[in-house]
């Protein structure tokens, strides 16, 4: 089950050269993966560009120019895209605070007025 904020507070955790945290899209709708531009993720003032991310959605894996490539790749709105990014350090144990700015392509909006920003911070813990 998702919680009904962007920042989920499952699955925020180290792992082998990195951390992952969990991101529910913030539209009412599923979204074609081609309309995804990108997050942006600071954790503690550390900032992580989007091209660093490293998307799974689903079965869909790798990084977003990849999986945008494909035509019949979507974000439901039911699935946690779970972000992926490099760290040399682990996250120490304890809270955090984390940032998410997540831009996306709306097809019913001017596009001089894209992208649409969903920003979102919330304190999260790693717990191991």
């Amino acid at each position: 089950m998702l919680d009904t904020t962007m920042i989920q507070t499952r699955g925020f955790k180290n792992t082998p050269g990195g951390f992952e945290l969990r991101l529910r899209l913030p539209y009412y709708r599923g979204l074609w993966a081609g309309l995804i531009e990108g997050v942006t993720v600071t954790v503690d003032g550390e900032t992580f560009a989007p091209e660093d991310a490293h998307w799974t959605i689903g079965e869909l894996r790798g990084p977003l120019r990849e999986i945008a490539a494909s035509e019949s790749a979507r974000w439901p709105v039911d699935v946690a895209a779970v972000i992926g990014l490099r760290r040399d350090q682990p996250l120490s144990i304890g809270f955090h605070d984390v940032a998410a700015e997540l831009a996306i392509q709306m097809s019913y909006i001017p596009e001089e007025l894209q992208p649409t920003l969903w920003t979102e911070q919330r304190r999260l813990v790693v717990s191991r």
